[in-house]
Order: structure tokens, then sequence, then C-alpha cells
């Protein structure tokens, strides 16, 4: 019998091992912007912000209230490799009510819950939350900004150790932050037409669908739209990679209509359709930053 129960025994160690090394292996599930990017949207969306209420009712952002959101948002993208490995944090547009978010028991596929629970925190007035409203509304932000990638929202599972490269192109493309400052300036109208219903759900669901929008667009003047690169999938379902394949800011060759479509490493289409997504950041950012502002009644540093 001791034979037999050792045999258990180190049937579940094993099962248990290697459960750990799967979620390991998957912890790159879905990736975000890289904490520099991180940095600068939120500073310059904070800068921009205040610009956009100064002389208006709406409270502008204190230097300390800045700090604490970019502590919040860089915190929540510098997770560790177990929270990576069980929070995924992928979009789903056909999230429903109720649905089991989880795999294994343990994988929260979707960004969905984390959301939530933060934004619901960044409206608590009372109690010691109230002392971190604006590291909770980091939190938020960095889930705001993160559905401005196209494979988060598609989406497409990353991890792929049998191609090369793993990770999505799009994620690591630079911030010309000249021109997201410039884009900061031209935001101060649609930052005033928010809605005063708009909730931080609203907000990340119209977010994410303007990246989907984006993709249905036309390749500058070709007859392809950007989901040459990020192919929609079901409702519920990983999408992939399209003709073009994960190579965002290199040298494609596609179909393209009737014809091929062809774009060079670096080439230009691919800077001004990253600066949109930046600039989607952006105003997503300045709007859950009016969210808290028109909400704070003076509360929280």
């Amino acid at each position: 019998m001791a034979t037999v129960r050792s045999g258990r025994v180190g049937l579940r160690t094993g099962a248990r091992v290697g459960a750990l090394l799967l979620l390991l292996f998957l912890s790159c599930a879905a990736r975000a912007y890289p904490e520099e990017s991180l940095q600068t949207l939120t500073f310059t969306a904070a800068k921009a912000f205040n610009r956009c209420v100064e002389g208006t009712a709406t409270p502008r952002l204190s230097a300390l209230q800045v700090r604490n959101l970019v502590l919040g948002n860089v915190a929540e993208g510098e997770a560790g490799v177990l929270r990576r490995a069980t929070r995924w944090g992928y979009y789903d547009r056909a999230m429903a009510e109720g649905e089991d978010r989880r795999w294994l028991w343990l994988v929260s596929t979707r960004l969905h819950d984390r959301f939530e629970d933060r934004a619901a925190k960044v409206l608590m007035k009372d109690g010691v939350r109230a002392t971190l409203r604006y590291e909770d509304l980091g939190s938020v932000l960095y889930y705001l900004q993160r559905v401005t990638i196209p494979a988060n929202v598609v989406p497409i599972f990353h991890p792929r150790p049998w191609r090369w490269p793993s990770g999505d192109r799009f994620t690591d493309s630079p911030i010309d932050e000249a021109r997201l400052s410039e884009a900061g300036e031209g935001l101060c109208e649609a930052l005033a037409y928010t809605p005063e219903a708009l909730t931080f759900d609203a907000l990340l669901e119209e977010t994410a669908e303007a990246t989907l929008d984006a993709l249905r667009q036309p390749i500058a003047d070709m007859q392809s739209p950007w989901y040459a690169f990020w192919e929609l999938g079901e409702p519920g379902r990983f999408g992939r990679y399209g003709e073009a394949g994960n190579r965002f800011g290199r040298a494609a060759n596609f179909p393209c209509g009737t014809d091929r479509c062809q774009l060079l490493d670096d080439d230009p289409i691919y800077a001004a359709f990253a600066a949109a997504q930046h600039r989607l950041a952006l105003l997503a950012t300045m709007r859950g930053i009016l969210l808290l502002q028109r909400d704070r009644g003076g509360a929280g540093p």
C-alpha cells in the first residue's frame, strides 16, 4: 500500500509541476506596451489633461497625483511571472455576463475581471482605498492603453516558440514623443465632449472598438485593410495573423485585392498607423483621468 500511495503522490506532484511549467510557458500570453512607453503615455496624458481643464470646474492633477498614476500604471504592467501566467489579459468583445472566464480553474484568460475590480476601487471614497484612488486609476489606465494594441483585441494568442518572433511586433513600436505631445494639444475638444454618463466599462469597450475599426480601414491607398496583419476571429475565439503575418514594421508582401501590396522596412505607413493608435491610447488615458476628476469631490491625494 505504501508503494501505491507513493505513486499517487508522485503523479499528483508531477501534475502540479507540469501545470506550473505550462503556466510559466504561457506567462507572456498577452503583451502590453513596455514600461517606458507606459510612462510616456501616462505622463503625456496627464500634462495634456491639465492643460485642457485649466480654467474649468474640473480639478487639475497635482504632481503627487500624477506620480501615483504612473506608479499604479507601471506596477500593473510589471506583474511577476506567476501573475502574468494566471492573468492572460485578452479583450473579449463577446464577453457574456456570468460566463466562466477561467481556464484550468486558475487562468483568467481575459482582462475584464481585473479591469472591473480596479475600476470599482477607483470610485471608492471612504476607508483606506480612498488614499489609493490614483494608483488604482493607474491600473485602469493600463488596460485602456492595452486595448489599443491590435493583437490584444483581435485577439491573437502570442506565445509561439515554434515561430520567430513569438511576440507581436506592434507592441514594441517606439512612441514618437514629439508627435504624441502634438496630438495631445489637439485633444481638448474631444475631452470636453466626453459624455457625463460615460463609465469605465463603456470607455474600455469604446477604445477596443476603435482599435477594431482601425483594422477595418485600408492600408494607406492600398486595396487591403489592416486585417492583413491581424485577422479577427469569431466572437469569443482567438484570431490569427493575416496574409502579411506578424511583420508590422518589417518588409511585407501580401495579396491586395487583385494585386499584391508591398511595404518596406520601417515604412512611414507603419509609423502613421502606430501614431494613430498611440493617439487613441492618449485620449483613452485622458478620458479615464477625467472620470475620476469629475467624481473626485476633493477625496484622495
